[in-house]
């Protein structure tokens, strides 16, 4: 699966980055996104396309990053006319999930084929433990994990009458 991200949508249900952005730092903002993305994602073959509002680093420009191609939007245009452009365009849309709350994107996304899911519930999906976490018969199957003299006492206090 691909993805085509509406980067400031996204970045703003982060808390972490939502205050850099609202502290005047879009570019730790972003990098801090770009190593999100990263983690998140765990399909290697997939492409990532994060779509951003103006191009805010002054100090150098940001085009790709790793497997994640950067787009800035140049006005009058915004970021999302480029995902809607891109998905009315794109071959294959299908192949494609746009990550976005914005209904307007989505509506477009849904409409040309497009795999759609809002950046509140990608993060939610994509944020999975590496390691499985355990479970009530992990804990039976290995009685190391419970205090055992302790629940004999419990069980044998009643047993004394």
């Amino acid at each position: 699966m691909n993805y085509i991200i509406d980067g400031y949508n996204l970045a703003y249900n982060i808390t972490d980055i939502a205050s850099l952005l609202k502290k005047g730092n879009p570019e730790a903002a972003v990098r801090q996104l770009i190593r999100i993305l990263n983690t998140t994602i765990k399909n290697n073959t997939a492409k990532i396309i994060l779509v951003l509002d103006g191009n805010p680093f002054a100090s150098e420009k940001i085009n790709s990053a790793g497997r994640i191609k950067i787009l800035f939007s140049k006005k009058p245009q915004i970021a999302d006319d480029i995902i809607r452009d891109f998905v009315r365009k794109t071959k294959n849309i299908d192949r494609w999930t746009v990550v976005s709350s914005d209904s307007e994107i989505l509506f477009t996304a849904i409409d040309h084929g497009a795999k759609t899911i809002k950046s509140a519930d990608f993060l939610k999906k994509t944020d999975k433990p590496d390691k499985p976490e355990e479970t009530d018969i992990d804990l039976k199957s290995n009685p190391q994990n419970i205090d055992i003299d302790y629940w004999k006492d419990i069980f044998n206090s009643g047993n004394d009458k």
